[in-house]
Parts: C-alpha cells; structure tokens; sequence
C-alpha cells in the first residue's frame, strides 16, 4: 500500500521546523601532479587526455550536487502585479492553467474583472497586509447583520504554517480573535460548531478547509469586505495559485461561492493578491 502523502495542510499549530540547511555538495578531490622524467614526455602526452577527461567528470559531478535550494532563486521569483487590470490577468491565467481542458468560452463565465480587485493607492509595505485588514475591519458594514461565522477579512495561504504566521500578525487588528482554518488542527466539525456560535472579524485558512466551510454554510461571506489571497513563496518558490494542492480548491472557492456573490447587492467585498 502506498504512503499516505501528507499536505501542507496538514500540519498542527506546534511543529517545530529544522532551520539548519547543509550542502549536500562535497569538496572536489585536490589533483596532485607528480613531475616526471624529462625522457617520458611522449608518455605524459598520451595520458594528457585522460587526466582531462577525469577533470570533466570531477566538474560534471560537482554540477550535479549543487542544487538550488530555491530560497534563494529568483528566475521563479513570482512578481504580485500592483495594477487592477494586471492582477485580474494573472488571477485568470494562473485559473485557466489549472483547468487544462476548459475553453475560452467557459473560461469567460467564471473570469475576474479589474471590477473585483481591490485597488489602493499607498505602495506594499511591510505592514501592507495589516493595514488592508485594518481599513476593511474599520469601514466594514453590511445589511445583514448576521455575525457569526461571517468574517469581514478572509486571507487565503497556501499552508498551515504561513495560517500561523499571518494570525499572529492579524490579531492586533481585530479585538475579536482571528480564526485559523486549516485541517487537522481542529475537526471540521468543531470548526462548524465554533462558527456557528462565534462573532468573528478575521479568518485565515488554506483553500481546502474554506472551501469545505464555505459549502456546509457554516463560513459566511454576507459581511466580506475583503478576501486576500496570499501569494507567499514557499522555500520551493510555490504560491498558493499554482500549487497542485492548492490552486483547484482556490479557484473553486471563487467559481462557485465568490463570484455568484459578489452579483448581489447587499455584498461588497473585493479581492487583491498580496
């Protein structure tokens, strides 16, 4: 039976990770010359060729073993677009990706107009996330009153440990707690059972455990002012909108919750990838 392959999703909110990287790539071995008799200069001419061909594999073998970590790449560097127009391009293309087979003409029912992007005028700063979530939880109002369960900031990560991170910076934002929604940290149904009965400002989560909420209309977006779509880079320079784990529940949450509601006028939510 196969190894059950564990998401990043999957992870509990007290892991430790291992920060020590070491470099699997070894010294290359010293090539010592021993001079030779003047009178076997034919010789060494004959085994030139050879001693050439053993510096090409000693090359070739270093080459093999220095692999990029990708922390530190930047020809995958992934470059979040400022402008509405552009953001919405790359949120299509990136969807269209994950859907191999769908045509143009399907395409264009579900596609994201510079409409939806939230657009905002200050350059991305460190802070750039607080600040948005601080602007919408502050302006925020919506017609229906119903707070449970119905967040006013929803920012989707691509992992459990990029959930943390962000919850931790979030919560000084908001004075009700800031709900982390990603699997195996709490059962979905304790999940349920805490929107149900919780007022909440902010949640963070991956795109499996919100789609799920989302479809058991346990996780509201009638008071949405703001969806963030987190498009950190991971050590391997994955984002969230093009990982295999991730992207088809991303774009799920959007076909079929997101974008039937942002139709409705009592909503007024707007997305932006950070």
């Amino acid at each position: 039976m196969a190894p059950k392959r564990t998401l990043a999703d999957d992870l509990e909110d007290d892991f430790a990770l291992d920060n020590d990287y070491v470099s699997d790539t070894e010294d290359a071995q010293t090539i010592v010359n021993t001079p030779e008799p003047a009178k076997a200069s034919k010789k060494r001419k004959a085994e030139t060729p050879a001693k050439a061909d053993n510096t090409n594999k000693r090359v070739k073998s270093v080459a093999t073993t220095d692999k990029p970590s990708g922390k530190g790449t930047t020809a995958s560097k992934f470059s979040v677009p400022l402008e509405a127009n552009d953001q919405a391009d790359t949120w299509n293309k990136y969807m269209k990706k994950a859907h191999p087979g769908i045509t143009d003409l399907e395409l264009a029912d579900h596609l994201m107009l510079p409409q939806h992007i939230y657009t905002t005028t200050p350059a991305p700063s460190d802070s750039y996330l607080e600040d948005l979530a601080k602007t919408a939880v502050s302006t925020g109002k919506s017609k229906n009153k119903v707070m449970h369960g119905a967040p006013q900031v929803l920012v989707i990560c691509s992992s459990a440990l990029r959930v943390i991170d962000l919850v931790k910076r979030l919560r000084p934002v908001s004075k009700r707690g800031v709900l982390k929604l990603f699997s195996r940290h709490i059962k979905i149904s304790e999940q349920i059972k805490t929107l149900k009965t919780t007022a909440v400002d902010i949640a963070v989560g991956t795109p499996n455990r919100i789609l799920k909420l989302l479809t058991d209309d346990a996780l509201k977006v009638n008071r949405l002012r703001l969806v963030v779509i987190d498009c950190w880079q991971d050590d391997k320079m994955r984002v969230v909108i093009d990982m295999d784990d991730t992207r088809k529940d991303l774009f799920a949450i959007w076909q079929d919750v997101l974008l039937p509601a942002s139709a409705n006028p009592d909503y007024g939510f707007k997305l932006r990838l950070v």
